[in-house]
């Protein structure tokens, strides 16, 4: 059976597990580094992760035993960890892109919206000569 990608063959749902489980860590392993091209890895390597379970769920869907029970488990538990991983980023990236934002501001003259910001004149001119 194959993932929703096509790229990933897969003989059960403990080989997706595994394989959303090495997403995971790779995804963490990347924001620990801090690297530009690492961080904008790390959207891609969530929707693959997001592949992996759903090959995983896909798999599991309308199958019983004992272990399928186990897996059930394990996808939904890493479907939690990914969406709070892409909570983090997208919170991440808003945070960041606010503060540039202020920052550009208080130093660029422009107000929040962009404008150029008002003109300050001095009221009180005191000439020597």
């Amino acid at each position: 059976m194959n993932s929703t990608a096509g790229r990933h063959p897969y003989t059960g749902p403990a080989e997706c597990i595994r394989a959303a489980r090495a997403g995971v860590a790779e995804i963490v392993r990347q924001l620990g580094a801090s690297t530009a091209e690492g961080v904008d890895r790390c959207g891609d390597l969530l929707g693959e992760v997001g592949q992996h379970l759903q090959s995983a769920a896909g798999m599991l869907q309308g199958m019983e035993g004992p272990h399928n029970a186990g897996f059930r488990r394990d996808v939904e538990q890493l479907h939690r960890e990914i969406k709070t991983l892409g909570r983090t980023l997208v919170e991440s990236d808003r945070l960041i892109s606010g503060w540039v934002r202020r920052v550009a501001v208080k130093s660029g003259g422009y107000t929040e919206q962009g404008a150029s910001a008002p003109l300050v004149l001095i009221k009180k001119v005191s000439v020597e000569g």
